[in-house]
């Protein structure tokens, strides 16, 4: 199968340049982007070389170009539809898109399941907004939503006894995830505790397990777990995630439990795992609106 490249060319370098990282690691077995800081740049390049499409906020001639919309009503119609792509969601979805734009029977479907934590040692910091918005923005095969708050403000139902099965590492936990599982607005919802108290016994080796058992479903590309400050007490955990967003308040006093944290981390030797934490300032808003998909991609740079 060949490699289809990508070109991008954006007024905004540095989301360019953001973009192209993206596909090339998302989509390194199907494209290869590169990204141009001007036209005339674009434009050279295509005189000795071939690109397969172009995704740039302007027209480019002599070339498939697709226009990168910062409306987000964009989002409304497929790509093949409107020859254009809402420039700000997550790669997975606008890699989806490009999909759309080519043969099906020239890509590959290699696909794998990320795995996202959100965690702050801060309150009120729009913490489970923010991580039903990650899983909500997956619109590859769907995201799933697993809280592990302080509290759940859902009902946790006691005959899944999800935890147990876990820590026991039962062959019944597929069937009672797949009980367990809701279907809310834009995304899957797994709530696996009602209290921090029940997670103090939950170790690393049991969410990778339970990663494992909700990738094996084959309906998520997206697990975007909510933990609450006190759920665990195993650190090492947050080495099950590829990417950890962690919230931020800018007074004083929450600057101050931050650094503490970051000193906790690198204190336990989990320099690895600190290189992996994305810091965000969550808006106050809707988990599906326009606002909170551009905080999550202007953080994600």
């Amino acid at each position: 199968m060949r490699i289809r490249s990508i070109g991008i060319c954006d007024k905004d370098m540095d989301y360019a340049i953001s973009l192209m990282d993206g596909i090339n690691h998302y989509g390194k077995d199907e494209f290869r982007a590169c990204a141009f800081s001007d036209v005339e740049q674009l434009y050279a390049y295509l005189e000795k070389d071939e690109l397969d499409m172009v995704l740039s906020n302007r027209e480019i001639d002599n070339v498939r170009c697709i226009f990168l919309s910062e409306n987000p009503d964009t989002k409304k119609k497929k790509a093949n539809e409107s020859n254009a792509i809402f420039k700000y969601q997550s790669v997975l979805v606008i890699l989806k898109e490009i999909r759309m734009l080519f043969k099906p029977a020239e890509l590959s479907v290699r696909s794998r399941c990320r795995k996202i934590a959100v965690y702050s040692p801060l309150g009120r910091c729009g913490k489970t907004r923010l991580a039903k918005a990650l899983a909500a923005m997956d619109e590859v095969r769907g995201g799933i939503y697993v809280s592990f708050e302080n509290f759940s403000g859902e009902k946790v139902s006691p005959d899944a006894d999800l935890l147990y099965l876990l820590k026991q590492g039962s062959t019944d936990l597929g069937t009672a995830l797949t009980e367990a599982i809701r279907h809310e607005s834009g995304f899957s919802a797994l709530y696996a505790s009602g209290a921090y108290f029940d997670t103090h016994d939950v170790l690393k080796d049991d969410i990778d397990m339970l990663s494992k058992e909700l990738t094996g479903l084959g309906k998520f590309s997206t697990i975007c777990y909510d933990i609450g400050s006190a759920a665990f007490t195993d650190m090492s955990i947050f080495g099950c995630f590829d990417l950890i967003y962690l919230p931020v308040l800018s007074d004083e006093t929450s600057a101050i439990k931050l650094k503490r944290f970051r000193q906790i981390m690198i204190g336990m030797g989990m320099q690895e795992e600190f290189t992996r934490c994305i810091e965000i300032e969550v808006p106050d808003t809707d988990y599906r609106s326009s606002e909170m998909v551009q905080a999550i991609w202007q953080a994600s740079k």
